[in-house]
């Protein structure tokens, strides 16, 4: 197991986020969510939002899978509409590598702060 040194966050990936519908009953509006209820008005946005709250002590190793060592991090996001949201982040560490990639953020069910 090689230890992360820094992350890649791809806009993609919060372009994937920001655009992408999900077929009914699986896994919620990832666009209503972070356009209506988090209030985010680009991808760039929700990118620089999660990249202010990570760090790599916050990874936590969820096991590995064929690519490489899985791993996750909750942390609080404040949206542009001013509610504060818990976020489990979901990252990969490539075999032989050092680089936590992004891989996805999903709202904690009852994450909702104050």
């Amino acid at each position: 197991m090689t230890a992360p040194t820094r992350f890649e966050f791809p806009i993609a990936k919060a372009e994937y986020l920001f655009n992408r519908f999900s077929q009914p009953g699986v896994g919620g509006d990832k666009q209503k969510f972070w356009r209506e209820v988090m209030g985010f008005e680009s991808p760039e946005a929700i990118r620089e939002a999660i990249i202010a709250q990570i760090s790599l002590d916050l990874l936590h190793s969820v096991g590995d899978n064929d690519y490489g060592e899985r791993y996750q991090a909750i942390i609080l996001i404040r949206g542009l509409s001013g509610i504060s949201w818990q976020i489990s982040t979901g990252w990969i560490v490539l075999f032989g590598e050092n680089i936590a990639r992004f891989v996805t953020a999903v709202p904690q069910r009852l994450g909702r702060q104050q």
